[in-house]
């Protein structure tokens, strides 16, 4: 992702995601191995915030346009909940969701973890209109 060319990419690039470590799970859920990086983290020397919600963001997008990959999407709602501070350095996980679908509207939650340890840092919802 060298020269990344919009904010998305830059935002991936920053926490090292590699598109090659999702994992599929059980239940329609995707796993979104990334690290707390310098260039993603506050003061505190934490994940900010806004860097959470942004990698919520485009991993639920991803996720809903692996299954619509023509679908054009527009987000209705987002919210997150932020439960712990996510470190620098730590390896962290975003599971994603497809919780149901009704008409033309897609609702997905998310969570930020750490799969070795259980600990969870973040959770929120996501909810879609796909065309």
């Amino acid at each position: 992702m060298a020269n990344p060319s919009n904010y998305s990419a830059h935002a991936l690039e920053i926490v090292a995601f590699r598109p090659d470590s999702v994992k599929e799970r059980p239940g329609d859920m995707l796993a979104f191995p990334w690290h707390g990086n310098e260039g993603s983290l506050n003061g505190f020397k934490s994940v900010h915030g806004g860097t959470l919600s942004t990698l919520g963001d485009i991993f639920t997008q991803i996720h809903v346009k692996s299954a619509s990959p023509q679908a054009s999407i527009r987000s209705l709602s987002f919210e997150i909940s932020f439960l712990s501070a996510v470190f620098a350095g730590k390896q962290c996980t975003c599971i994603t969701r497809v919780v149901s679908e009704r008409d033309n509207v897609v609702f997905t939650d998310f969570s930020f973890e750490d799969e070795a340890s259980g600990e969870l840092y973040a959770r929120g919802t996501h909810v879609f209109s796909i065309q």
